[in-house]
């Protein structure tokens, strides 16, 4: 097991550039607004060019993990069911309940979770990242908008709000690199040289960019007078989901130590922060804009205990 203080010469530079982008956005050098239009690039260009670059350079038999997508979905789904059931002891409606269990299951993999794993185990952290991603697009982040879509309208169905969702979340370029980046595997093709070359270098900016991105919006959030529904969201997101995860891995046949290391990491990972506007289109913007704030702070510790246990890192 590491020491401690090696563990956070690996992990801080994360958060240092996160606090890099709030300190910028709040001194008045960069608005907020622009911050966005950086996030946006991340997502649909930077991310999907590391995805592809790495699923496709890789044999097909390399990429496809079914015990990694089972254990992953099955602890996100369990996680997402005691948020869920924690709000609906409280007499929640049905999408404000919704709205708990996404905060509690769907991490943010893509700005906080890739530089972390990236920086702990290279470009071999890509393949269950890669599948990580799968699991929150097409089954965590689908179920979510369905239920909550259904407590809205108390005359829709459960399953047409779900395929309602589904051809929106397929056209996610995340999405689209990912099958793209099986199909070269699967294919055994080689795209041209200068394609290469340009995916190569897209991906390159990922890192650093988003995390700036996620300190950018973190400027302006409160969380005062929602403590008790904040308190049960980031205890989720933050406990629940990684013990939710370990439970998984205990329980089932041993995956590779890599694979296993990096499910529970990026379980550890703060809710995404399109967790803000989702909530803006159930009228819980103030709730799910608040919770981003402590979760993301309280996350530096529990990451770093998180990695310390596991004892990787180098």
């Amino acid at each position: 097991m590491h020491d401690f203080t090696y563990i956070l010469s690996l992990t801080s530079p994360t958060f240092i550039l996160i606090a890099m982008g709030y300190m910028t956005v709040r001194a008045g050098f960069l608005q907020k607004e622009n911050v966005k239009t950086l996030g946006w690039f991340v997502v649909n260009f930077g991310l999907p060019a590391a995805l592809f670059s790495s699923l496709s350079s890789r044999s097909f038999q390399d990429v496809l993990h079914f015990d990694y997508l089972l254990i992953f979905g099955l602890g996100s789904l369990l996680s997402f069911s005691v948020l869920f059931f924690i709000a609906k002891i409280r007499s929640k409606p049905l999408t404000e309940c919704a709205i708990f269990g996404l905060g509690g299951s769907l991490s943010n993999s893509l700005m906080i979770g890739f530089p972390i794993i990236m920086q702990l185990f290279g470009d071999a952290a890509l393949v269950p990242f890669a599948l990580t991603l799968i699991i929150e697009n097409l089954i965590i982040l689908p179920l979510a908008l369905a239920l909550a879509d259904t407590g809205q309208h108390e005359s829709s169905s459960f399953f047409r709000a779900l395929f309602k969702s589904l051809p929106q979340l397929l056209r996610n370029p995340i999405i689209v690199s990912i099958v793209l980046g099986l199909l070269v595997a699967a294919t055994d093709t080689h795209p041209p040289g200068f394609v290469v070359k340009v995916v190569d270098m897209l991906g390159l900016t990922v890192g650093g960019l988003a995390l700036f991105t996620i300190g950018g919006t973190l400027v302006g959030l409160k969380s005062k007078g929602m403590l008790s529904d904040i308190s049960s969201i980031v205890f989720g997101k933050l406990v629940i989901h990684p013990l939710s995860v370990l439970l998984m891995v205990l329980i089932f046949p041993p995956m590779q130590p890599l694979f296993q290391n990096v499910a529970i990491i990026l379980a550890c990972m703060p809710m995404f922060s399109i967790y803000g506007v989702i909530g803006i289109r159930y009228n819980l913007a103030g709730l799910c804009s608040a919770v981003l704030l402590p979760a993301t702070l309280i996350a530096f510790i529990t990451i770093n205990l998180e990695i310390w246990l596991l004892g990787v890192g180098g």
